[in-house]
């Protein structure tokens, strides 16, 4: 199984909805023993999210990045900030554009979930 999360919210409740979803999924892929691959592309206003110093569960981010889901952020998102891709959780990965890494995926058969 791969996924693919889309977040562009800055809104507390609508990260925190994604990140209990990608809790619910790491659980049930666990109790069924069915590997999965799973991404989170945040770009638009959902920047906040990979910022450590100013997001409000980072242990969190940092706990779901543990059980190897990758997280993205869009360098175009980085450049409207004028953020640093050091500023964010070391893990993050910067990719050129968002959008097209979200079409890539949904190309090579990656389910698209939006949140």
């Amino acid at each position: 199984m791969q996924v693919v999360f889309q977040i562009t919210s800055g809104e507390r409740d609508a990260q925190l909805s994604m990140l209990g979803q990608l809790n619910n999924l790491l659980h049930y892929t666990s109790e069924r023993q069915t590997r999965v691959a799973i991404e989170v592309v945040v770009h638009g206003h959902a920047w906040n999210l990979l910022l450590p110093e100013s997001h409000p569960f980072p242990e969190k981010i940092a706990s779901l990045q543990g059980r190897s889901v990758r997280f993205l952020i869009c360098q175009n998102t980085l450049n409207s900030r004028q953020l640093a891709a050091d500023q964010l959780f070391p893990f993050v990965e910067v990719v050129p554009a968002a959008i097209a890494h979200l079409i890539e995926r949904q190309q090579e058969g990656w389910a698209y979930i939006r949140c």
